[in-house]
């Protein structure tokens, strides 16, 4: 692990100010115990930004019950019914967990509760959703009882999670970075929506590597090498007051596990994290790390989509290019591999016709190869462990590569050349 702490300067922009920094809070409840935290923390948020806040309860369908004969028939309570105890429910929590006494305006709707209430939120343009943490034993997991989670995965708006025991706005807030771009840009937007911290932990886990131990120690050097500048760039564009002071950390393992370790040992009241959300199968099979975060928090978690256009890469204009003769291709991607395996990438296909394509974002960069026999380039980004993500893009018809080297002199941008296009694989910095 290696730990720093500075204090940032004073004066940097905060995120703008924009339709998720300006709605209304929306705070989904299902009349019940496990929504009262998330009440409470909608009413403080209240208190200290003014903002207006709408209350949302879902009423799910009723269920089919099989009868003789094979016959299918409703229980007894009608729908409206359950709608009227359902807000009367919901009502006598607004009175318990509303201390200003304004009105709150509540709204009932039909539906499956995750997908409404990020349609909700679409609707009412919602800074934020509220929701409570709920339970995390695997029969909930499995029946569909975590709607954070589901939450999470279909809305566009930030999720703020809240455990029952949430008493208090965050103070102490640990930020899971991976140094990339859309993961700053969410902890901004984590800031411009809950300012009350008064210590900010800024953790990088960077992924097991199962390599031989001479590349091994060799992808630690770099790492090392490369991390205290990360950090140091993370920290100036978040733009936070010279009178919050920040702690860097770097770790090693799973993030998900390393970062809930941490924030556990801290004793944080909140958890950033950017959420690009998975494919269908990832969600199912493998999740992610805001999932696993969810899942384990003692904690408050909130946690900001990423959209593709904060993931978008671009080559800049004008920089410290270094071209590579045709004769050197070979050698100097071998070097380049060597001197990056294991560094976060993602790669963009710029085509004139189509504009720029962001393809893969956040993966491991595994190496890239010149196949003298295909004539292509081989770019390979993946996990370096288990059955995860791997991936490899050949690229023909190359016409020229070059490399873009930031001002420490560290490898940031690999650009391949070929037709009226380019490939860009750009490395975290």
């Amino acid at each position: 692990m290696i730990t720093a702490t500075e204090t940032p300067e004073a004066g940097l922009q905060s995120v703008v100010n924009d339709a998720t920094t300006l709605g209304p809070i929306l705070v989904a409840t299902d009349g019940t115990a496990s929504a009262e935290a998330a009440l409470r923390a909608a009413s403080m948020l209240e208190r200290h930004t003014g903002a207006e806040v709408v209350v949302l309860a879902v009423l799910e369908g009723l269920p089919l019950v099989a009868a003789d004969y094979g016959m299918l028939i409703p229980p007894i309570d009608s729908d409206e019914s359950r709608r009227l105890a359902l807000k009367e429910r919901v009502r006598a929590q607004v009175e318990q967990a509303n201390t200003l006494g304004s009105r709150w305006k509540v709204e009932i709707r039909d539906g499956d509760p995750p997908a409404t209430i990020a349609r909700a939120a679409r609707e009412l343009k919602a800074r934020l959703i509220v929701v409570g943490l709920g339970h995390h034993e695997l029969l909930d997991r499995l029946f569909g009882g975590e709607t954070a989670l589901h939450a999470l995965r279909v809305a566009r708006a930030p999720v703020l999670a809240v455990p029952p025991d949430f008493a208090h706005l965050p103070r102490r807030v640990v930020v899971a970075t991976d140094f990339s771009v859309a993961s700053v840009k969410a902890a901004r937007k984590a800031f411009a929506l809950i300012d009350t911290a008064t210590m900010v932990y800024l953790v990088h886990v960077a992924p097991r590597l199962e390599l031989q131990p001479e590349a091994f120690a060799a992808w630690m050097s770099l790492f090392g090498e490369g991390v205290g500048p990360a950090f140091g760039r993370v920290e100036a564009e978040l733009g936070l007051l010279a009178t919050v002071p920040v702690e860097t950390v770097a770790r090693n393992g799973k993030p998900s596990r390393e970062i809930l370790e941490f924030a556990r040992s801290t004793q944080a009241d909140l958890i950033v994290t950017g959420s690009r959300g998975a494919g269908l199968v990832d969600r199912i099979l493998v999740g992610s790390t805001a999932t696993g975060i969810l899942r384990g928090a003692q904690c408050a978690v909130l946690a900001v989509p990423v959209g593709p256009g904060d993931r978008q890469l671009t080559w800049p204009p004008s920089a410290d290019r270094a071209r590579i003769a045709t004769a050197d291709w070979a050698g100097e991607l071998e070097a380049f591999t060597k001197r990056n395996i294991g560094r976060l990438a993602s790669l963009e296909v710029d085509d004139p016709e189509l504009g720029a394509q962001a393809q893969e974002h956040d993966y491991p960069f595994l190496g890239a190869a010149w196949d003298h026999h295909d004539e292509r380039v081989e770019i390979m980004l993946g996990d370096f462990e288990g059955t995860g993500r791997h991936l490899t893009r050949g690229i023909g018809g190359v016409t020229g590569i070059d490399i873009l080297r930031d001002e420490k002199g560290r490898d940031w941008i690999l650009r391949i050349m070929h037709g009226a296009g380019q490939t860009i694989l750009a490395l975290a910095r």
